[in-house]
């Protein structure tokens, strides 16, 4: 492996995580296009294995704030969500799916921009799991869901709840790679020397987060889903255009 592209990924990674760490998601957004392009074999297993490491630390650092409850209707939608995800994929491509979630995802940015909120029950969490699920089996960015429900959230239980979250998400995730051959040692071997930059990325937004305005962060957050929706439309897109 060239230094110079372990370098370059653990950059990606360490921005990705300094995100992930202020607004509450958005490493595999910002980071996964940039590894993938200086080494593909490193998405989805070494990227989602760094993705459960930060995400530990997040749920450590707030977990006063975890709410177990609400987490535990995620819990159980995120399951069914992959297993539907991966029966449909037996029926449709994943670019036409894709792009169904992407449009559904700027449809949510865009109800809430309209000040229509989303409050977070039980029921609308096990439906954000359920649909985090889908996108996350597709796309490989299964946040925005999760996110636009807890918006509204104080910003710490925002963060606490969103690493909670993809505690579980990564390693069910890591657990399917692992069974097909998608994680290694080889993957965990190149995420242990790229860790820590990523780790040093996440102290330095502890350090910065309470100039992090609330209203601020809502934007942020509603910008990166925006972002992922372009994103799967764009995936669902690209075969077509090719």
């Amino acid at each position: 492996m060239d230094t110079s592209t372990l370098i370059y990924c653990a950059l990606a990674l360490a921005a990705g995580c300094f995100v992930q760490s202020t607004v509450g998601f958005g490493m595999a957004i910002v980071a996964a296009p940039i590894v993938y392009f200086f080494e593909p074999r490193f998405v989805p297993g070494t990227v989602t294995f760094v993705g459960l490491v930060l995400a530990l630390i997040n749920m450590w650092q707030y977990r006063a704030m975890i709410s177990l409850k609400g987490l535990g209707a995620a819990f159980v939608g995120r399951v069914p969500g992959t297993l539907v995800a991966g029966a449909l994929l037996l029926y449709i491509s994943a670019e036409a799916l894709a792009l169904v979630l992407g449009a559904g995802v700027l449809i949510a940015v865009f109800i809430s921009v309209l000040k229509v909120r989303i409050r977070p029950t039980s029921t609308s969490l096990f439906w954000a799991g359920f649909a985090s699920g889908l996108m996350g089996t597709t796309t490989s960015i299964g946040g925005p869901p999760m996110a636009l429900v807890l918006q509204h959230a104080e910003a710490g239980s925002l963060r606490a709840n969103l690493a909670g979250y993809f505690v579980f998400s990564c390693i069910l995730s890591l657990i399917t790679l692992s069974a097909t051959g998608h994680f290694s040692w080889w993957h965990l071997k190149y995420a242990l020397m790229i860790l820590p930059a990523p780790i040093l990325a996440t102290w330095f937004a502890y350090r910065i987060q309470h100039l992090i305005k609330a209203e601020w962060l809502r934007f942020a957050l509603l910008g990166l889903c925006s972002f992922s929706g372009v994103i799967a439309i764009w995936q669902g897109l690209s075969p077509q255009m090719a």
